[in-house]
């Protein structure tokens, strides 16, 4: 079969380190014709490796007759509006996480790709993960029993001046509250999803606290939060984003049950360690750390795939608005300190971009 072709729309960090390295991987599944940003700078470099055309306006993408799918790896901010145009053009969509700013933003979304018939899968590129994948089929398999305690921590350096990535600071749209909720929707919401994953229930509440960590950011470098789960699970996160250069990522996952342990973490290289009653075993190491192309080269081959076959995506993104909607409810937590329950009126809605608390 020939290639889909693909346009890409937004040509920052996230498409140079992940999308356009997966894309290059896949040269018989996917072929990259066009790509889209408000530098045309950025894209015509990202255009130029594949002899894609370059444009400054991402509708100019989401017309082209030739273009089948799109990648959009817009900030949040954007994907609500990049998504309805590429749906009404009858483009299938991968959007870049986290799904939306806010719920109302995530329903318009879906709703524009079913009524225009198209796919739409949001790229929570942990669920394609191989230590992660791993732990999910334990977890079926029933080797660690009832999960009663998730927890997942994310460690990361700050961004220094002159270093790749600017993330965070009040000249990066990262760092402009009027446009971010910075760490909690930025990566935190890799631990939204992943917590109810393997948790496999939805959250009943939950108790967060932020923090700016760094000297002169305007939004939240951190967060720390509790949950409770219907089925009486507990979890519990802790990211950060402003340790010393030079500290590596470091991310640790641990998974208690009723009949086991399982722990996945960077920094060692022995990527999981699993416990049970016959002692431990260490079925994963890995030559890299988490942040790996394998996962999103996955992730689209599978997206693409399912187009392929006229089957469901491998991930609903009704899927990536329950993990938002465990987001923005502890961004309410967080600014009024309290425990917020997942179903009072209107708690999952505040905490977006341009909403009220």
């Amino acid at each position: 079969m020939e290639p889909v072709r693909l346009g890409l729309i937004g040509c920052g960090g996230i498409a140079n380190s992940a999308h356009l390295p997966a894309i290059r991987s896949l040269p018989g599944l996917v072929r990259l014709v066009a790509t889209a940003d408000v530098s045309p700078a950025a894209a015509e470099a990202a255009a130029r490796p594949f002899g894609a055309d370059a444009y400054g306006d991402f509708r100019r993408v989401t017309e082209r007759p030739d273009v089948e799918m799109v990648v959009v790896a817009a900030p949040e901010f954007a994907h609500r509006q990049i998504v309805e145009a590429a749906a009404a053009s009858g483009k299938h969509v991968l959007c870049e996480k986290p799904m939306a700013p806010s719920l109302e933003d995530a329903d318009a979304m879906i709703a524009a790709c079913r009524c225009a018939g198209v796919r739409l899968m949001v790229a929570h590129s942990r669920r394609f993960t191989r230590r992660y994948q791993e732990i999910r089929q334990a977890i079926d398999a029933g080797e660690v029993g009832e999960v009663r305690l998730a927890r997942e921590n994310e460690r990361r350096m700050r961004p220094e001046p002159g270093r790749r990535g600017a993330y965070w600071r009040p000249d990066h749209w990262t760092g402009n509250p009027e446009l971010s909720l910075g760490a909690v929707l930025l990566n935190g919401i890799h631990e939204f999803d992943l917590l109810r994953w393997f948790v496999g229930t939805e959250p009943v509440k939950v108790f967060a606290e932020t923090a700016v960590q760094r000297e002169g950011n305007l939004v939240p470098d951190f967060i720390t939060f509790t949950a409770t789960f219907a089925n009486g699970a507990l979890g519990s996160s802790e990211v950060t984003n402003s340790l010393p250069p030079g500290y590596p990522s470091y991310h640790q996952l641990d998974i208690c049950g009723t009949r086991g342990f399982i722990r996945a973490r960077d920094t060692d290289q022995q990527g999981l360690i699993q416990f049970g009653d016959g002692g431990a075993k260490y079925p994963g190491t890995y030559e890299r750390l988490l942040h790996i192309p394998d996962a999103y080269a996955l992730e689209l081959s599978e997206f693409v795939g399912a187009l392929r076959r006229d089957e469901p995506v491998p991930l609903a993104a009704e899927e990536s608005r329950a993990a938002l909607r465990f987001a923005l409810a502890a961004v309410k937590s967080a600014k009024e300190g309290r425990v917020v329950w997942l179903d009072e009126t209107g708690a999952a809605n505040v905490g977006g971009v341009g909403e009220s608390a």
